[in-house]
């Protein structure tokens, strides 16, 4: 597929990108042409040196606003807050037929540790998701939430085995089953669904809760794996 990653040139979009560029054409997008150009070259660079001849994607850079034409998914990977700002500012240039992923988590640091913090929008904090309001703002186009709970740090280890589980909410199953594929095809991540999109904000909250583990417990960037209770069926 042609996906398009709106602030591909952090750690987070360039996780992705050099995971999925295994199998996708992934654009990186960035405010600058010249930073996306040269973070894509990096990106292509070292993804071709890793999965040498298995390689059958690309990594490209564009302006954000042009990352959105032609792909087939649109990831959000930038900060909370300009995700919904700048989603809205390029709406026209969606269609229907796409679907965007919202990796976006809106939190915020108090003293040593995080908390889940609603993004400001209309002048005013709101109680919905990041990925609920990035759907206001793209509507029609559907928005699905994913990765919000893999580390960044996983992603650009490109030699790195990863073991996580991913939860994937959204309202049309179309959306959530065209997202989950493409969660699939970075070898060592399960996507699980967890149902509509409104449930965004708890899978979002994660993000601080697991941060928190890592600094109250001396945890080294923690994820999460839903493990099936499995009880010992022999007698006693």
């Amino acid at each position: 597929m042609k996906i398009g990653i709106l602030g591909g040139t952090g750690n987070m979009g360039g996780g992705l990108a050099l995971r999925l560029s295994l199998k996708h054409e992934i654009t990186v997008g960035s405010r600058s042409v010249d930073k996306a150009e040269e973070a894509s070259g990096e990106l292509e660079a070292k993804a071709q040196g890793f999965y040498q001849s298995a390689m059958r994607g690309s990594i490209t850079g564009a302006l954000n606003e042009d990352v959105v034409e032609g792909r087939e998914i649109i990831i959000e990977t930038l900060p909370a807050s300009a995700a919904v700002t700048t989603l809205a500012t390029i709406r026209d240039r969606l269609t229907p037929d796409q679907v965007v992923v919202s990796c976006v988590v809106p939190m915020k640091r108090q003293g040593r540790l995080y908390t889940w913090s609603p993004v400001v929008a209309g002048g005013r904090d709101q109680s919905r998701s990041a990925a609920e309001l990035i759907q206001e703002a793209v509507a029609p186009v559907n928005v699905v939430s994913a990765f919000q709970t893999v580390p960044a740090q996983y992603l650009n280890d490109i030699g790195g085995m990863l073991d996580l589980d991913v939860l994937v909410a959204g309202d049309d199953l179309g959306a959530v089953e065209k997202v989950m594929g493409l969660v699939r095809d970075i070898p060592g991540l399960r996507p699980l669904k967890v149902g509509p999109l409104a449930n965004s904000k708890w899978v979002e909250a994660l993000t601080p809760l697991l941060l928190n583990a890592a600094i109250l417990n001396g945890l080294h960037d923690p994820s999460i794996r839903i493990v099936p209770w499995s009880p010992d069926t022999e007698e006693t």
